[in-house]
């Protein structure tokens, strides 16, 4: 049974449709990312969630309850805007002990939930200190304390790493992650980047122009994309426009086999997409697919060599790792690239 349940939600500003009959149902204690470039919605649903937004139709359910038209202190939610959104005049303390207080919970009660919340995000010295005497990382991590001291019903999360700097964005998601699982809270995470939905979501889903194109486990998401669209925005992925044949697809002179289902007929134009892990310069029993081709450039990028290669007009990258004992391809090289059938995505041309 869901926990929170959007059903055909609607936001139109004026003749501007920003998000199109939504349906969406996410259980008790998961966690569910939207992502999606910029434009695309995400974060008008989650305001929609939060009652900052109102929808121009359809519901949305929290536990039983429909609060689509109730104000956002009737619907118990936190929420964690992407700017920290902090009261510059209180100390730590008083930004998150704010919500108990303005529902007009006991002073002992608020300083016990708020000394609660501090210690979970690692503040516990950080009570009198001011949000300009913190890095961002803190005042994210205060933030976060603040939705969580209402005790809310659902987590609402709006781009709340984007501020912050790679190493910091990369801990602090593994920390909000190991939270929400600790707390069994069911969250809700608005993100453009596909690597944090990727790492910690239950479940995704990937919205396009006010749509939802693909729900669906991390796994699901990148290994099975539905359509073009996610195929090409989640992940790397390497693109070749082919021909249908009788004997498999033909790439410029070159044939090779899917295991795809949904087959096009023979003399459909279609874009074959490969992963770049799914390549390698080894053959295998497994890799029956194979294409010639010409090295354009190789890079070296530490751990990992990324090599593009050409096969006439079309193009393709992998990566394989660094070996300090074997020098890697160069530029001009002509190899052979193995891959398996089950690996290649048939798209619509």
């Amino acid at each position: 049974m869901n926990f929170v349940t959007i059903s055909q939600l609607v936001k139109n500003y004026g003749t501007n449709k920003v998000v199109r009959g939504l349906d969406l149902g996410i259980r008790r204690g998961e966690f569910v990312s939207l992502l999606g470039p910029s434009g695309c919605g995400k974060t008008t649903v989650l305001r929609m969630v939060a009652g900052f937004e109102t929808a121009s139709s359809g519901t949305i359910t929290i536990d039983g309850e429909n609060v689509t038209s109730l104000t956002p202190a009737k619907r118990n939610v936190g929420m964690v805007f992407q700017a920290y959104a902090l009261f510059p005049n209180m100390t730590v303390t008083g930004n998150v002990g704010f919500g108990m207080k303005i529902a007009g919970r006991p002073a002992a009660e608020i300083k016990a939930r708020v000394a609660e919340m501090l210690d979970l995000v690692k503040l516990s010295n950080f009570g009198d200190r001011y949000p300009y005497q913190l890095s961002g990382g803190q005042q994210q991590r205060v933030a976060l304390a603040r939705a969580l001291a209402i005790k809310p019903r659902v987590l609402l999360l709006d781009e709340p790493l984007s501020a912050l700097d790679a190493k910091i964005r990369v801990s602090l998601r593994e920390e909000i992650r190991a939270m929400q699982r600790d707390l069994g809270i069911t969250t809700i995470f608005v993100t453009h980047d596909q690597e944090e939905a990727l790492s910690i979501s239950d479940r995704i889903v990937v919205m396009n122009a006010g749509n939802a194109e693909q729900v669906g486990t991390p796994f699901e998401i990148y290994n099975r994309p539905s359509t073009k669209f996610v195929a090409g925005f989640v992940g790397t992925l390497n693109q070749f426009k082919a021909v249908r044949t009788a004997g498999g697809y033909d790439i410029e002179g070159q044939l090779v086999s899917s295991d795809a289902a949904g087959q096009a007929a023979p003399g459909t134009k279609v874009t074959l997409a490969l992963r770049p892990e799914a390549m390698s310069l080894e053959a295998s029993p497994q890799r029956s697919n194979s294409l010639r081709g010409v090295i354009e450039e190789v890079s070296f990028l530490g751990s990992v060599v990324r090599i593009r290669v050409a096969f006439g007009s079309n193009k393709a990258s992998f990566d394989i790792f660094n070996n300090p004992n074997a020098a890697p391809p160069h530029r001009g090289a002509e190899v052979l690239l193995h891959f398996n059938p089950d690996d290649i995505l048939v798209l619509a041309a």
